[in-house]
């Protein structure tokens, strides 16, 4: 048994608890949380505050290789044309750079992530990674000939994570990416696993190409949007056209969302995550998602990093101090839960991760430099995990 403690601990599904006390097997299994303080020198005791592990509910990593490689504020077409430049490097720099990010992520706490995936690459790091992988195998080709060949494509490279024994489902890209017949028969897919990841309203870009019928957008990726952006206003409209009730719903980014979207979010769909990445939104665009918006609708936010090509980092402690310094008023419990439980739920491994609830295998992380007596994090807090 391990007894650990700190200034505070968060559990998350109830108070932050002074000075208790966290008792775990050898495996990292929750056996008791303790409310009172506890000084027998068998008792690890730590100067900052501890929470769960730490879920990374939107991340990118074969896209590690980028990193510093595309300049900021570019914005997102300029950005689509920079990876798609630079993503066919040598192989084992791409490999390489997988394993170092891997490594990076579960050094600062997080233990589980929902991960985009064009290809097989990743699929060895992941098998060897101790960190918990989601991958959504991502489709993308605007040329409607090609839909039957592009499922079939990714259904194959599915297969191959999980030959490997990893949690694995088919996801369309963006509504801005994929011919209809592509576009239906991917959310089809998503729908057949219970759950789906997808851009969404992230650029300025992307909303004007669908608004307007024109822009950089439609100039860089040609006729072939013509064929949907007649019938569509809206990028969300065409989400919400093909997807199921009941299919968890990771919407990524979110960055333009307003009011009336997310209102109609509700009408199609009952399991809805707003999964922020704003560090990558002010990398490529410098735009902040309309956060106080979707927490006056009481939204279920979670967190994630994007990618080294579109981030500096891949650290989630990161992307809740991004947002503590542009909204001083939202307490730290609730930038705990977005980067814990209710990213542990979209993926659907709420049972064993997200809160220090009994019988869980969470991780534990320990939060440093805090500011205790406001409870917030400051630009110095860093995580590690314990």
């Amino acid at each position: 048994m391990r007894k650990i403690s700190a200034n505070y601990i968060f559990p998350i599904h109830t108070q932050p608890i002074k000075n208790g006390v966290l008792t775990i097997d050898e495996v990292g299994k929750i056996v008791e949380l303790s409310a009172f303080g506890d000084t027998g020198k068998d008792v690890e005791f730590y100067d900052g505050i501890i929470c769960p592990g730490f879920v990374n509910a939107h991340c990118h990593i074969e896209l590690s290789h980028m990193k510093g490689v595309i300049p900021q504020h570019s914005g997102m077409t300029a950005f689509c044309k920079s990876v798609i430049s630079y993503r066919h490097s040598d192989i084992s720099e791409q490999m390489s750079a997988m394993y170092a990010a891997d490594k990076l992520m579960e050094n600062e706490g997080i233990v589980a992530v929902g991960d985009i995936s064009n290809n097989d690459l990743s699929a060895q790091m992941k098998s060897d990674s101790r960190l918990i992988y989601h991958t959504f195998v991502e489709t993308l080709n605007l040329n409607p000939c090609f839909a039957e060949e592009n499922i079939a494509k990714a259904r194959n490279i599915k297969q191959t994570f999980a030959n490997k024994g990893l949690r694995v489902s088919i996801t369309p890209h963006a509504p801005y990416s994929l011919s209809e017949r592509l576009f239906e028969l991917s959310v089809a897919e998503g729908n057949n696993s219970g759950i789906i990841s997808i851009h969404n309203e992230e650029s300025f870009d992307e909303m004007d190409v669908f608004a307007k019928k024109q822009g950089k957008m439609r100039d860089f990726f040609g006729t072939d949007m013509d064929a949907f952006l007649s019938e569509y206003d809206n990028p969300l409209r065409r989400i919400l056209k093909y997807i199921d009730s009941d299919t968890s719903l990771l919407l990524i980014h979110n960055t333009h969302t307003n009011e009336r979207d997310f209102q109609q979010v509700l009408t199609r769909n009952r399991k809805p995550t707003w999964v922020l990445c704003p560090s990558s939104n002010l990398y490529i665009e410098n735009h902040l998602p309309p956060i106080e918006m979707l927490r006056r609708k009481n939204a279920k936010i979670a967190t994630g990093t994007d990618s080294l090509a579109s981030n500096t980092n891949l650290s989630i402690i990161k992307e809740l101090i991004t947002v503590s310094d542009n909204f001083e008023n939202i307490e730290l419990n609730e930038l705990l839960t977005w980067a814990t439980v209710n990213g542990a739920e979209a993926l659907g491994i709420e049972k064993q991760f997200g809160t220090f609830e009994k019988g869980k295998t969470p991780g534990i992380v320990l939060i440093d430099n805090i500011n205790t007596k406001k409870m917030m994090l400051t630009s110095k807090s860093t995580s590690r995990i314990l």
